[in-house]
């Protein structure tokens, strides 16, 4: 028998060989220690440098600032225009070579643009997209179009907004022959292309194929069709205003009984409640069996709804339900529900509170100061408690109060009296105690007002909307040239104004095929509104 003594140093130096070569298979990743990074990775080099003519290679090789994911980078190399070259990618430590299947074409300008979709290995996305351009021949296409997409409903701009290029002819149905992407501004570039007629348009590519299928993914037009270059030339499609259209109605996914009058209503999303919202019970006959009422929407979680039944759900039986008057933030209403649930023979256990006011910026002087409890008030110790003081006057017992089940109303008679300050004293029995609110009281005093002027005062049926969402207050008018907006409470507002060209009362953002130019249209947040005084807000519809 023959004894092998192995010598240890050897045996932790071949582990070592075996692991650096299985790390090496994998992402690198960076040191850790020091301040978190949240700086994304930059394409300092790239070999051959972009704008090399005579290009007869078959690779690009790219060199970062840093180790990156590398399973990201397939999904951000996009090659233009679309001939179909295929590639693999050979990596190194900080580098990644891109090699094509096959020669480009003679008189060639290809572009690699590497998107915002590259991370680093901390998830830290590209800022903005690089292309590289070559070209096999002895020039190198110049021409350039620009332009920007901006949310309608925020103003800001959004990264990743993808818009497809076509080059004449153009088939619609086939791939386009260029894309590009927005930065975190909202800008996009199309760059290095050459002399010629191209169709662009703003697609939410979904599957990211570069076509755009009409019958799931939205779609807006640019305010010119059509973009016509010659050599090296430049051009700008000036801004888009893009809108997510929801047409789809919200569902109620089911409902809960905390007792057996306490209904808990899970929709499919956020939902709100109009005027005239309204729940009817129903038994499994369809037969109306007991109304119920809407107490308040979740405000930590704005898709539940709680409600109250006016007659009890016993567990014996099953039920349904009809809704009125509820809608997603699109104005959807909720679709018909088709399924049912069981009574309860619990009793209600839920502890009285209050969950809200009903605004916290202010109120005019005719209007009701309201206080939504938790299920309906039956509690004498809430209205009896309620103490109101009005200047320097404690009033014990305020007369004019309604309840209107989990509501209570507190009116102010004519009016509110100006120059008076109020502090509203409400009884909250969750905590034992008093809530104390001090509600703003808007006189004419305290007003102000803004005058809204068109730069283009031939422009006839411009809208405008103004807006402040926290405290709900909202105005519309429709006016030519000039209009002033008075007895506005001293608030920031969004004002979004556009030109009803077809006067049909609502914002059209246009139509890509068959081609219908966007409607001109202007948003600006932040608009603030001084008391007593009247500001100018001059509109120009971008370009």
């Amino acid at each position: 028998m023959i004894f092998v003594n192995y010598n240890s140093s050897w045996i932790i130096a071949i582990l070592v060989l075996v692991g650096a070569m299985l790390v090496s298979c994998a992402t690198p990743t960076s040191p850790t220690g020091g301040p978190p990074d949240k700086k994304g990775p930059e394409i300092i080099r790239t070999e051959p440098e972009t704008g090399t003519t005579n290009f007869s290679g078959q690779s690009i090789t790219l060199h970062f600032s840093e180790f990156v994911e590398r399973s990201s980078l397939n999904q951000a190399i996009v090659i233009e225009p679309d001939i179909g070259i295929s590639y693999n990618i050979d990596w190194g430590r900080k580098s990644a070579e891109v090699q094509f299947d096959r020669q480009i074409p003679d008189s060639t300008t290809l572009i690699l643009t590497v998107g915002t979709d590259l991370t680093d290995t901390n998830n830290n996305g590209m800022s903005s997209p690089k292309k590289i351009a070559v070209s096999t021949g002895s020039e190198i296409d110049k021409g350039e179009i620009v332009g920007k997409i901006i949310e309608a409903e925020t103003g800001e701009g959004e990264e990743g907004k993808r818009i497809l290029l076509y080059r004449e002819p153009y088939d619609l149905t086939k791939k386009a022959d260029y894309i590009a992407s927005t930065d975190t501004s909202g800008q996009f570039n199309f760059s290095y292309l050459p002399q010629g007629k191209f169709k662009l348009f703003w697609v939410d590519d979904r599957n990211r194929n570069k076509i755009w299928d009409p019958r799931q993914e939205r779609a807006q037009p640019f305010k010119k069709e059509f973009v016509t270059l010659e050599k090296e030339d430049e051009d700008t499609l000036g801004t888009l205003f893009s809108t997510s259209v929801d047409t789809t109605e919200p569902t109620l996914q089911g409902v809960g009984l905390f007792s057996s009058n306490r209904m808990r209503m899970r929709f499919s999303e956020d939902i709100v409640l109009s005027d005239s919202a309204d729940i009817v019970i129903t038994d499994t006959l369809g037969n109306k069996y007991s109304p119920a009422w809407p107490l308040y929407i979740q405000p930590s979680e704005p898709y539940i709804l709680f409600a109250h039944s006016g007659d009890t759900l016993s567990p014996e039986a099953s039920y349904s339900v009809n809704t009125t008057g509820i809608f997603d933030g699109s104005e959807n209403p909720v679709a018909d529900y088709t399924g049912s649930f069981t009574g309860s023979a619990q009793e209600d256990t839920t502890q009285q509170r209050i969950i809200k006011r009903n605004t916290v910026s202010g109120y005019y002087p005719g209007e009701s100061f309201e206080i939504t409890y938790a299920k309906p008030i039956n509690e004498p110790t809430i209205t009896d408690s309620l103490k109101v003081v009005e200047g320097d006057s404690l009033i014990d017992s305020w007369s004019n109060v309604d309840i209107e089940q989990n509501v209570l109303r507190i009116n102010p008679g004519e009016q509110w009296k100006d120059g008076v300050e109020y502090e509203v004293r409400v009884w909250d029995p969750a905590v034992e105690d008093y809530r104390k609110f001090d509600p703003q009281i808007w006189h004419s005093p305290q007003m102000g007002a803004l005058n809204v002027m068109m730069e283009d005062s031939t422009l006839k049926n411009v809208r405008l909307r103004i807006e402040n969402e926290e405290s709900g207050f909202e105005r519309d008018t429709l006016f030519t040239d000039q209009v002033e907006i008075d007895n506005l409470p001293t608030l920031s507002y969004k004002v979004t104004v556009y030109h009803d060209r077809n006067t049909n009362g609502r914002w059209d953002y246009g139509q890509i095929d068959p081609y219908v130019q966007p409607e001109p249209y202007y948003i600006r947040k932040q608009v603030p509104v001084e008391k007593g005084l009247t500001g100018d807000l001059t509109i120009e519809f971008p370009n």
